[in-house]
């Protein structure tokens, strides 16, 4: 993708005061299917672009890229009924080319919207991945005992799936179209002994989260609320809102940090090293290591897993059906 040729127009364009967030997705933009609900979630005003990897590339590209049998891969639509699995490995070289052409003026936050195994992808600016922000939330969950069952949209990344972070927990895996009602009922039946189920893709929905919730009557993490959450307080100019995720005594704790500690707790909760967050906030890494105990003071955190139930709102009552 030549980004000059193809959205430098996009970035060009007057910016309001508002914070500007680029969503990048594996599949085509804009993605209808996606992000609305996600903006809907967050309720904060935003200028939002959005790129994809597959913007402008014709057929003939496309299948370029496809995944081959035990090759790692990426799950996309075309459209709403067209499916494609893609090379991981393609998708990886596509987006680093994408943020390579990105200056650092252009936007203040990238958002990866996948949850498709690409949890060593880094940003050389303030990012937001999906999959880590996800595994994230499973680490919390797992610390405090809980069993967990993943679903995932292709049966394939059943096997595929290789989280290093899960070799500690109890996990049990399977897959569902999304807003297959049959498909998804199915998978819980494979997952029926979890103590919490996790939605392991942003593909799926509220409305697939609600079926999975009332078949299974166990919690159901949605990835979508999982990444508004982490955007939320990766932006600096965003006040925390109370809602449904922050109990008024997490509220409080976390009113303790300034707009760059929470930057930086977000960032800890992802699994990223104090070198990689100190790059990506154009700070010194002994800068990181102060604001990171910083955190961990202000908000009572005794641990890692603490603090990320305490950033991304995992409670029993945010979990409830």
């Amino acid at each position: 993708m030549n980004l000059d040729k193809a959205h430098r127009s996009v970035f060009a364009q007057d910016r309001p005061a508002l914070p500007r967030v680029l969503f990048l997705t594996v599949g085509r933009s804009p993605r209808q299917d996606i992000l609305p609900e996600i903006l809907n979630i967050l309720d904060i005003d935003l200028d939002v672009v959005e790129l994809g990897v597959l913007d402008d590339l014709s057929a003939g590209e496309i299948e370029e890229i496809l995944a081959h049998d035990g090759e790692e891969s990426l799950s996309t639509y075309l459209s709403e009924n067209i499916r494609v699995v893609l090379s991981k490995a393609a998708v990886r070289r596509k987006l680093e080319r994408i943020l390579d052409e990105i200056q650092p003026y252009d936007c203040d936050l990238v958002v990866l919207l996948s949850t498709g195994l690409l949890r060593d992808f880094q940003s050389p600016r303030p990012m937001v991945n999906a999959q880590r922000a996800v595994e994230s939330a499973i680490i919390a969950l797992g610390s405090n005992d809980q069993t967990i069952g993943l679903i995932h949209p292709l049966e394939r990344q059943v096997g595929e799936i290789d989280i290093p972070v899960l070799n500690q927990f109890n996990v049990t895996a399977s897959h569902a179209r999304e807003g297959d009602r049959d498909s998804l009922a199915r998978a819980v039946m494979d997952v029926a002994d979890s103590d919490v189920i996790v939605l392991h893709s942003v593909s799926y929905t509220e409305a697939d989260r609600e079926i999975v919730a009332q078949a299974s009557r166990k919690p159901v993490l949605l990835a979508r609320r999982i990444i508004a959450t982490a955007i939320r307080l990766m932006l600096q100019q965003a006040p925390l809102r109370s809602g449904p995720a922050l109990s008024a005594e997490t509220r409080r704790r976390l009113e303790r940090l300034t707009p760059r500690e929470r930057q930086v707790a977000t960032l800890v909760c992802e699994g990223l090293p104090n070198k990689v967050i100190a790059a990506q906030l154009g700070i010194s890494q002994k800068t990181v290591e102060v604001h990171r105990a910083n955190v961990m003071s202000k908000t009572g955190a005794s641990s890692l897993g603490g603090l990320i139930h305490m950033m991304l709102g995992i409670t029993p009552s945010t979990l409830s059906i």
